[in-house]
């Protein structure tokens, strides 16, 4: 719960349209992708499903370097970036940070509950890898 506070709090002046550093884009998403490994603890070794996750994580790549190629970016003359118009990261990290919610309480509301946590980390994977491949494609893009 921890990493996803500090992924929501490090990517409010994206949300609010402030300019940043380029390599801070990249926060979030390492933030997110620590949720996501912790949340793999949760998932019982019976219940894990590898595939799901390996089509999560390469989907959500795949989407996000292509997102990170065509979102619009401004670059101010201190080689700070602004993503105007870039709500998919806000959308995101609300879906991961529901996963990791249904993730961390599934465990207590009842055993059948319990399969759904290898779909939420599934999800929150392919949220963490998005960001990833969105800051990684508007970093390349961005560079001078």
């Amino acid at each position: 719960m921890t990493a996803i506070a500090a992924c929501f709090y490090v990517s409010l002046p994206e949300w609010q349209g402030r300019s940043r550093s380029r390599s801070f884009l990249v926060v979030p998403a390492a933030l997110a992708l620590i949720c996501v490994y912790i949340m793999m603890g949760f998932v019982a070794p019976e219940s894990r499903q590898p595939w799901l996750l390996r089509a999560a994580l390469g989907l959500g790549l795949a989407l996000g370097v292509i997102r990170g190629l065509f979102i619009k970016s401004d670059i101010d003359e201190f080689g700070l970036v602004r993503l105007p118009g870039a709500r998919d990261g806000l959308l995101v990290t609300l879906a991961i940070a529901a996963a990791v919610v249904a993730a961390t309480l599934a465990p207590l509301v009842s055993g059948q509950v319990v399969a759904w946590v290898p779909h939420a980390t599934s999800l929150a994977g392919l949220g963490a890898t998005y960001l990833s491949g969105r800051a990684v494609a508007v970093y390349l893009r961005t560079r001078s």
